[in-house]
Formats: C-alpha cells, sequence, structure tokens
C-alpha cells in the first residue's frame, strides 16, 4: 500500500496537528485525530512520522484508501495534519549539563546564549571536544534511539587563577627585575596559554616585546637572556692536550650555556668557534 504524504505548513490555519510521540505514524495515531480508524489494530503502521518541526499532511483521498483497504465505511474524510513532539531550551536544564562536561573541578560555567528554535524532545548530549576556543559549545539532542539534532551554547568559562603582572612598563630585551612585577588574582578562562603563576619564573628572564604595566604576562612573551651577547668582549679558555692558554676575544655571535658561538681574537683578527660555558666564559678544545 503506497501513500503520498504531503508537507504543508498551512493545515495549521484549519486545524490542530496531531503529535506523534514515535518515529512512525500508527493506527494508533490516527484513530487518535480520527476516531473511524479506532478498529484498526493500534500498532499497525501507517506511514513514517515527519522530522521534528515539520508538519505532514494525509489527505482526503489517501485516508479513504486506508479505509477501503482495511474494510472501514468512511464517507467524506478531511484532511489530518502530525508533527512531532518538540521543545525550547532553557539555561536551567543547559547549565548542570555543561558543568559536568566541562571537566574542569571548580569551573564556573555562564551561559551567554544558545539555540532558541523548537528541538526535537530527547536526551541532550554535550562533550568538551564540543567546546572551541571561542566558547561556541556545539552539542546534540538524541532522539528515536539514533537520530540526533545539532545545538548550541554560547558560553564564558572561567576558574579562580594567580598570575603575574608588570606593574611598570618593561622593555624588549631587558632583563626584569622581581620588582618590576606583581601577583594578581581572580577569574580567568582555563583554556589556552596560561600566564606565568609565579615571580621567580620571570624575574631574570627578558622582554621579547615591549609590555604594559598591568599586562599578563606569558611564557612566550620572555625569553632566557643570553650568557655571551654578540659584541661583547668574553675570556676564552683554550687547551690542547695539557697546554693551556687563556685571552679575551670579541663574540660575533649571541649564546647560552651549552651552545656555540662564534669568536674574533683581537690580536690576530681569526675567527673560531667556541663553546659558552658561562656568562662571558667560553672555551675552545682541539
Amino acid at each position: 500500500m503506497r501513500f503520498v504524504l504531503t508537507v504543508a505548513m498551512s493545515c495549521a490555519a484549519a486545524h490542530a496537528c496531531a503529535v506523534v510521540e514515535g518515529a512512525k505514524i500508527t493506527a494508533r495515531d490516527l484513530a487518535a485525530a480520527a476516531p473511524i480508524f479506532a478498529s484498526l489494530d493500534p500498532a499497525m503502521v501507517i506511514a513514517p512520522a515527519p522530522i521534528p518541526g515539520v508538519r505532514r499532511v494525509m489527505n482526503s483521498e489517501e485516508l479513504a484508501r486506508i479505509a477501503r483497504a482495511n474494510g472501514i465505511a468512511a464517507g467524506s474524510l478531511a484532511e489530518l495534519c502530525f508533527e512531532r513532539p518538540t521543545t525550547t531550551l532553557t539555561a536551567d536544564e543547559l547549565l548542570p549539563l555543561l558543568q559536568g562536561a566541562v571537566g574542569i573541578e571548580g569551573a564556573r560555567v555562564e551561559i551567554l546564549d544558545f539555540t532558541r528554535t523548537a528541538v526535537p524532545r530527547g536526551t541532550l548530549e554535550f562533550s568538551r571536544a564540543g567546546l572551541d576556543g571561542n566558547g561556541l559549545w556545539r552539542g546534540r539532542v538524541k532522539y528515536d534511539d539514533n537520530r540526533t539534532a545539532s545545538i548550541w551554547v554560547k558560553v564564558r568559562v572561567t576558574t579562580e587563577q594567580n598570575w603575574i603582572e608588570a606593574i611598570q612598563p618593561l622593555a624588549p630585551g631587558k632583563p626584569i627585575g622581581a620588582e618590576q612585577l606583581g601577583i594578581r588574582s581572580g577569574s580567568r578562562s582555563p583554556y589556552g596559554p596560561a600566564p606565568i603563576g609565579a615571580v621567580e619564573i620571570a624575574a631574570g628572564r627578558t622582554p621579547n616585546r615591549s609590555i604594559r604595566a598591568g599586562e599578563a604576562i606569558f611564557p612566550s612573551m620572555l625569553s632566557i637572556p643570553h650568557d655571551v651577547e654578540r659584541g661583547q668582549t668574553v675570556h676564552v679558555e683554550a687547551a690542547s692536550g695539557d697546554a693551556k692558554i687563556s685571552f679575551d676575544a670579541v663574540a660575533q655571535s649571541s649564546g647560552r650555556a651549552g651552545e656555540s658561538v662564534l669568536v674574533r681574537n683581537p690580536e690576530n683578527g681569526r675567527y673560531f668557534q667556541a663553546r659558552v660555558e658561562a656568562k662571558g666564559k667560553v672555551s675552545v678544545a682541539k
């Protein structure tokens, strides 16, 4: 038996649609809308139910065919409209789900906006993987066992943190003193790069760029100072077997302990590679 089911939003103007709870329109649904079909087996499948948010109309000819095929005497039948139950989301039902899914103890989730259109009635599902760096959290409603509908929530997630910030402007390339830093406490996002949380970690390092007073300091903003700077006069210790000599030379490149730098002997103008041992000190071994 084949039925042509048409979608008609205009039917709402004529009569209210019958609500279908499952994925199929059954004889039970049909009889609830038109008692003339009450003699049919309630479990008999009439047609697929419309997807949530869409109305499906069965016209009088289709209904008459169903009646004749099942031995039901029927006169003129009015068309019937069917729709799936839907609901609208609320912040109160979303918040506990998001707090459970965020996965960070003590995190505060603030809902800024969410899907406002009607969604299928079902199980709301959110996972941490659905939350992007801009606070857009994508989830879904699971219904009819294996069907889903997409939903979204715009959130702000914060935790209480401590971080350091500059209490005065910091110039690039100049080592930072502990007295130039202060500790701040407050709410910050737990996602993305974290600011430095202790003064001793930043003190002595050099900014890669200018840092404003009051600006939080992140690891990517700092560099460990070189032990040898280009143009600096360094003390060279050279060894060849048991013979050892020392002299001063001029570094032609910068480096930290354990790295190799280019050095120029000012007496003869020769260049050579040396290993940085400590601040202002290099060595050469042959």
